[in-house]
């Protein structure tokens, strides 16, 4: 029997108790916006412009939690195979290339897709790619679609990317309460995380972007993630310094508590904590 994940109430009671970061908010929309650039080719039923809004206003609700906001050139085309896929760039005054295998007005999917790849790029997939710990990394970009659909369809039921369109936010909710219902993708009753994770991670090092079952694994561990990501949202500024390590997790993780900044620090310490491991500080910080 799978155990029972956290409701959206529990989770956003939660959210309601944080306090506003100090400084200057980072909601503005429009300085906000990515250079985006979505091609004229075939998208079925739906209009590259309307799928560069709908992008534009996915890729907010993280990059405004950035404290560098995310600016550079990102082209989005329809996908050459059967799913999306960020490409790697032969330079950096190359433009990110985002496939998307989405067509027509599904646009739950245009923002799922979107997000995942947006994650890629911002941690840098290029510099961890062929990594035996990619797995966590596609749990991340998952983790990054729920947060995302999440985000937007708290937004949408006022403020919709497009206009008298609020009653969509209902379908942005059932599209990643649907992922989160998934039984495949949820502990077994009574297994923790860290208990969990010590039968699995081989499996997970050795096929890291494979089948179903391993892609429910890495979305268990996103899933299972996410109320950290909810309750501490500026730790999306940690996933920029993800570390091209081989270490198995326990170790990867200390690689990572080690390459973000010091305000990031204690976020990662918590993810560690969520699987069961204590990171040594005293051993990092000498």
């Amino acid at each position: 029997m799978a155990k029972k994940r956290k409701t959206d109430r529990h989770l956003t009671k939660k959210r309601n108790k944080r306090k506003r970061p100090k400084g200057k908010r980072t909601g503005n929309k429009q300085k906000l916006k990515i250079q985006l650039h979505v091609s004229q080719d075939d998208w079925g039923n739906i209009q590259p412009n309307e799928i560069a809004v709908l992008l534009q206003d996915t890729a907010f609700y993280i990059n405004r939690l950035l404290r560098v906001p995310f600016h550079e050139k990102i082209q989005v085309t329809p996908s050459q195979v059967d799913h999306p896929k960020v490409l790697y760039r032969s330079s950096t005054e190359e433009p990110y290339i985002v496939w998307l295998s989405v067509r027509d007005h599904f646009w739950c999917q245009f923002a799922y897709q979107f997000s995942h790849e947006f994650c890629h790029v911002l941690s840098n997939h290029q510099k961890i790619k062929e990594n035996p710990n990619n797995w966590f990394h596609e749990a991340i970009c998952e983790l990054a679609s729920v947060f995302t659909l999440r985000c937007m369809s708290r937004r949408w039921r006022t403020h919709p990317a497009f206009p008298r369109r609020t009653d969509y936010a209902v379908s942005l909710r059932d599209y990643w309460q649907d992922r989160l219902d998934n039984q495949e993708a949820q502990l077994p009753e009574g297994m923790s995380l860290h208990n969990w994770i010590s039968l699995r991670e081989n499996e997970l090092r050795e096929n890291p972007v494979a089948e179903r079952e391993q892609r429910n694994n890495q979305n268990l561990v996103a899933y299972e993630l996410l109320p950290l990501f909810e309750e501490t949202p500026r730790g999306w500024n940690a996933i920029r310094r993800l570390p091209n390590s081989s270490d198995k997790l326990a170790g990867y993780l200390v690689n990572w508590y080690s390459a973000v900044d010091t305000d990031d620090k204690a976020f990662v310490a918590r993810i560690a904590a969520a699987f069961g491991y204590a990171i040594p500080f005293e051993e990092i910080e000498h």
